[in-house]
């Protein structure tokens, strides 16, 4: 009997050790910015939460255009620009949205001192990320709470990265730019001017995972562990403030104010589920058909699927 128990004991010890020994599967993850708006994988990534899940997940920063191009032709395997993930999707490309991490925008409108209105910003330059871009409708937004138009009564200059059009706003290249936190924070700090937040006029939700939907037939299995590592971290960022703030603070180099400040506002805005409501949804799919001049309708599913985030949800219970 002693000796059937050491067997199987050896056993065990066996299989642990030849799980462990397996290889993490390679994922990469393209984000348009090291910013707030994305922390939530870096701190997956920091906690282990993807190793956890048998992920060895790379964080590849690259313009938003190029995250959505490098998508779909699979040189990437999830992107969190999931504004531009889900226009692209009314495009009629095969990406779509799996969850959110956000559900309302963190950015702000920052300008030059002595700017006092966005009024003040006629025949200005703004800096916005580009075209396609979350950030292109919220200007926009913004900019229509004045009767302004894009095009006509400012100077729009597609920046991609927030840390670029953060330096553009501080050396004069552009006079006010729309910045998340962080960035926003620190432009703050050196006397800038908030004129407003793009929560205030624009409904949203701004950063996510976005996948082709080859992978959610190929792959389901790393589709649900990612997501599975994610929910999590959004947990532990709500639960955890100080380990948090620590992990902003080094990832984005900021000093322990500013990372506490922006773990503030993002805790705020987070999807706890990585859900987000039908109205809002409709409201990105109707601004994405009216830019990209799509007449027909377009069904949520086409966009978005929450099939697998549901079911991992499901599991928790």
């Amino acid at each position: 009997m002693l000796l059937r128990g050491i067997v199987a004991f050896a056993c065990l010890a066996f299989f642990f050790a030849a799980a462990a020994a397996q290889p993490l599967e390679k994922v990469r993850v393209g984000m348009p910015s090291f910013s707030l708006s994305f922390i939530a994988p870096k701190v997956a990534q920091a906690k282990d939460f993807f190793a956890a899940e048998g992920l060895d997940v790379e964080l590849i920063q690259m313009a938003t255009n190029v995250t959505i191009v490098a998508l779909t032709t699979k040189d990437i395997d999830y992107s969190t620009a999931s504004g531009a993930v889900l226009r692209s999707a009314v495009r009629g490309l095969p990406v779509k949205v799996v969850m959110y991490f956000n559900g309302k925008p963190l950015h702000v409108l920052v300008a030059r001192r002595e700017i006092n209105g966005i009024a003040d910003l006629k025949g200005k330059i703004v800096g916005f990320a580009g075209y396609g871009d979350t950030t292109e409708f919220m200007l926009r937004a913004i900019l229509h709470r004045e009767s302004m138009e894009l095009e006509k009564d400012v100077k729009a200059l597609a920046i991609s990265g927030s840390g670029p059009r953060l330096t553009a706003l501080l050396t004069g290249k552009v006079e006010a730019a729309i910045l998340p936190p962080p960035y926003n924070i620190e432009a703050e700090a050196k006397g800038y001017k908030r004129l407003i937040a793009a929560a205030d006029v624009f409904d949203s939700a701004t950063s996510g995972l976005g996948v082709n939907i080859d992978k959610l037939k190929e792959n389901p299995g790393q589709v649900k562990r990612m997501i599975r590592a994610l929910l999590r971290t959004q947990s532990f960022m709500k639960e955890n403030r100080n380990d948090s703030v620590r992990i902003i603070a080094d990832w984005l180099k900021l000093d322990p104010a500013a990372a506490a400040a922006s773990y503030e506002l993002y805790v705020r805005g987070l999807t706890p589920d990585g859900l987000v409501g039908e109205k809002t949804l409709q409201f990105d799919i109707d601004r994405a058909r009216e830019s990209l001049k799509i007449a027909e309708a377009v069904r949520l599913d086409r966009v978005v699927d929450f099939g697998t985030l549901r079911q991992t949800l499901q599991d928790k219970r």
